[in-house]
This record gives structure tokens, sequence and C-alpha cells, in this order.
């Protein structure tokens, strides 16, 4: 299929365009992404904060009660010297369903534990036999320079713990012990926690990491609660975070894990989507309006110059010019195609003036046989009709000279000529001489097999006319070899050296014959 001027400049424009869409719409996408990619990151930090700072706000506030109660002159007391009594009067179960307290711990200055009073979310006591054979008493018997804060696991899951030094209310005093106090971190807390910074999260009392998670590390600073690096993983539409609590030996002893939905991103794929819509429609307004300017600038001038050129062609009405209007390129070419016409018109003009037709014979010479080849293979071009030629030589025509002299041999080519005047009857055909002892004819919309039964004609009108030729080998008469050929997907050139090819063929093979060449 021929793809039009018009139709390979809009494909070039599309492919270009098309090209430039795609870069530029991968450079979006990449800095798009990378862009949200930075705020979700930033928001994912910010959320995952709040969730870290509600579970220390909520050991913040044990921790300026443990403090007050450490500072209790009647504790500082206690501590000299435990008494029962006040100890259930005034740190007992009931003492700590207000502070909503589930453990509470008195160490003297030697480490003993002098009071163990536990309190579960009935009003009951909580079960804890392994507490005091971890490791977390002698932890903290061991902190006596200052209060503080942490996780601590316990059989009833994890306990929001702090401690500190007892002392008299004016600070007076040597050191006497440590008062401990827990918090229990259940599922009432997590919710209450998550009521407040109005974002739901899940407490896991588990210390492994679920597969496919990617660390996101240093983005807080290390607290008590862990090490400040948090986990994450994405689907499509939605963030699953993780955040590995420590306990305060440092140890793992669960996660605390939250979803964030993707809203930055799927705004970005928004975004894109619209950006990408508006680069299609861009592209289908460019191709239409190239291809409007296109047809009336260039299109449409063309063909009106294509038409013009092909009647002035097929008509040879040389004198004729090119009528295209403007000063662009297209006009320059039109004039320089008028220049070129002038001076075809002056060669025509030149070569009618010269003698188209061989002296001796009668017959066209050899410049109008090829002019004639000429116009009729540019008309086979187009029409893609048979186009084919004969070429003849006189069987050993020297030897005819020699043995009977010139002005005989010239009787004899004047007799060839008629021949084939009499063999080649079509007013189309054109039959020349173009050498000494050669001639040619030209059959237009001719078949091979049509071409080579005139070629036998020939030869059999030849054979009629009995002119002897006693010098030559082939016959006691004259006789022709003849090529026979139809023009196929060559230059003229090309053509007349197969006809020629042909007709060695003939000789080669014995002479008074014509030969086809079938190729």
């Amino acid at each position: 299929m021929r793809l039009g001027i018009r139709l390979k400049i809009l494909l070039t424009f599309v492919a270009c365009f098309g090209l430039m869409a795609v870069i530029s719409l991968n450079l979006l996408r990449s800095s798009l992404n990378k862009s949200y990619d930075e705020i979700e990151r930033r928001d994912l930090t910010s959320h995952m904060n709040r969730v870290v700072q509600s579970i220390e706000a909520g050991l913040s506030h044990l921790s300026n009660l443990t403090r007050d109660w450490a500072v209790w002159t009647e504790m500082y007391n206690y501590a000299l010297k435990p008494n029962a009594a006040w100890a259930k009067d005034n740190i007992g179960t009931h003492a700590m369903e207000p502070a909503d307290l589930s453990l509470v711990m008195v160490f003297d200055g030697k480490g003993k534990l002098i009071l163990q009073t536990t309190r579960g979310q009935g009003g009951g006591r909580l079960n804890l036999p392994n507490l005091q054979a971890s490791a977390y008493p002698d932890f903290l018997k061991k902190k006596r320079d200052a209060p503080g804060c942490g996780l601590m696991q316990t059989d009833v899951g994890l306990m929001m713990t702090c401690w500190a030094n007892i002392k008299r209310s004016d600070a007076s005093g040597d050191f006497v012990g440590t008062v401990v106090m827990g918090r229990q971190l259940d599922r009432q807390m997590v919710v209450k926690l998550s009521e407040q910074i109005r974002m739901p999260f899940e407490f896991h009392a588990k210390q492994t990491l679920p597969a496919g998670l990617t660390r996101w590390p240093g983005v807080q600073s290390s607290r008590s609660l862990g090490a400040g690096d948090f986990w994450t993983f994405h689907e499509e539409n939605m963030y699953h975070l993780a955040y590995p609590l420590q306990d305060m030996l440092k140890n793992n002893v669960g996660l605390v894990t939250f979803d964030v939905s993707r809203d930055v991103h799927e705004e970005g794929e928004k975004l894109y989507g619209q950006v990408s819509r508006q680069w299609v429609w861009m592209a289908l307004v460019m191709v239409l309006l190239m291809a409007i300017a296109l047809h009336f600038l260039l299109v449409r001038r063309l063909r009106r110059f294509e038409k013009q050129l092909v009647t002035l062609t097929e008509e040879s009405s040389w004198q004729s010019r090119i009528d295209v209007q403007g000063s662009d390129e297209l006009g320059v070419l039109s004039s320089n195609v008028n220049t070129l016409l002038g001076m075809i018109e002056s060669d025509v003009s030149k070569l009618e003036i010269l003698s188209l037709t061989d002296t001796l014979t009668g017959l066209p010479n050899r410049r109008a046989f090829d002019a004639r080849l000429a116009l009729e293979y540019a008309r086979q071009q187009r029409n893609k009709t048979p186009l084919a030629m004969l070429m003849i030589d006189i069987d050993h025509f020297k030897k005819y000279n020699d043995h009977y002299g010139h002005p005989a041999g010239d009787a004899a080519l004047k007799a060839t000529a008629d021949v084939l005047k009499v063999a080649v009857c079509r007013s189309s055909d054109l039959a020349a001489r173009i050498g000494g002892e050669e001639f040619a004819v030209l059959m237009p919309e001719t078949p091979l097999q049509d071409a080579l039964k005139i070629a036998n004609r020939i030869r059999s009108v030849m054979k009629g006319r009995d002119l002897p030729h006693e010098a030559s080998p082939v016959a006691s008469y004259m006789t022709f070899s003849i090529g026979v050929a139809v023009v196929g997907d060559e230059t003229p050139e090309s053509f007349v050296n197969r006809v020629d090819q042909a007709l060695y063929q003939a000789k080669n093979t014995g002479r008074d014959r014509a030969f086809c060449d079938e190729s």
C-alpha cells in the first residue's frame, strides 16, 4: 500500500509526539511517585509518632503519679518500717482503682520486696506467679539513680510500668526504697488511646514481625518503647505499619499496628490519569489541525501539480506549462519544472528536424527506434500491458557482401525492409533498421507467443523471397536469426540487452531460427 505524503507526515508527527508523550508521562509519573512517596512517608511517620506518643503519654501520666506517691512522707515511713494496716488503707486495691493502676510494688532500701498489690479490671486481683522470678525485679532494684518508665511483660500481658525512689515530701532523708506502679496495656487501654488520638490501632502481644515488611530505619529517635524503627507493607490503596515494642530490658515484647489508606497515592494516580487524557486529546486536536494545514498548504497543491504533470506526459504536450501558485518551495519547484519543459520543447523541435528515417531502407532509424522504445516503455510501466521486441540479423551478411558485392548487399537490406513491411502489418508496431544488417521490431500490447508467431512469419516471408546466398553455410537462400522477448521489471537498456542476448542464442544454436527469452 502506497502511503501519501500527508499520511507519512502525520504518522511521523504521531510517532514523535507519542514518543515525547511517553517520555514526559514517565518522567511525570516518576516525579509524582517520588514526591507522593515523600509525602506519604512524612504522613506515615507522623501517624506512627502519634500512636507511639499516645502510649508514651500514658507512661508520662503514670510517671507523674509514681513520683507523687514516691515523695509521700507516709510512703517514706512505710518503706523504713512496713505497716500492713497502713498499706491496706492507703495503697490497697481501693486506692488503685481511681488511678486505674494494675500493679503496685514497694522495695526497701536493700531491694527487698515489701509490698506487691495487684488489681484487675473487675476489681479482683491479678495472678502474676512468674513476676518475681523474672528479670524485672533485679532490674528495678538497681534503678536507684533516677525515676523511669517502660514496658514489662507479665503473666497477664504487657504493663506500662514506672518507678521512682521514695523520698520525703521535702526531698530530705537517705534512700529507703523504690515504688513501682503498673497499668495493664490491654484492649480497653488501646481503645482509650485510639479515641484520644482519633486513629485506630491494634496491639499484638507477639515478638516476631510478619513476613514481607520493609524496614524504615531511623524514622524516629530511640525511645523507651522501641529502637525508633518501624516496618511497612503497602497494597495498591493501603499502607500497613508495624512498630516493634521493647520492654525496659530492651527485649521485643509486642507490636503496634495500624492501617492508613493511600489517599495521596490515589490523588497522584488521578492527576496522572487526567494529564494522560489531556495529552491524548491534545494530540488528537493537533493531528487534526496538522492534517487540515497539510491538505491546504501542501497535499492539494501537490495533487494539482501531479495531475498537470501526468496529463502533460501522457499527451507529450511539451509546450504546456505547470500552473501551481505560491512563492514557497512548491512554487519554486513548479517554476523549475516549467524551465525544464521549455528545454524539452526546444530539444523536441530539434529532433523533429533530424531525419528519423533510414535513407537506404526507408525504415525508421535507430534514433526513431530509441525514442519510440522510451515512449512505449513508459506507457507499459503505467498500463502494465505486454511490450514485445524482435531483434533480427541477416545470417552471414558479411559473406554475402564479399561474395556478391556491396550493391547486392544494399539490395538485400532493402529486401529485408520489404519483408518486415509485409510481415509486420499493425500500425502500432514499429520496424526499424538499428545497425548495419540488424533490424528490430517493437510491438506494444503483444504477448510473447504472438511475438514468436510474427518472428516466424518474417522468416517465412523471407524464405518465400528465395534470395540466393551461396556463401551461407546455413542455407542456399538468405535467412534470418531472430531474438524474441517481452519486457519485464527492468530498464529499457536491460530489455534491449536481453533481446540482443536472445538473438545471440539464435545464432549460437544454428541460425535460421527465432529464440525466445521467456525470463
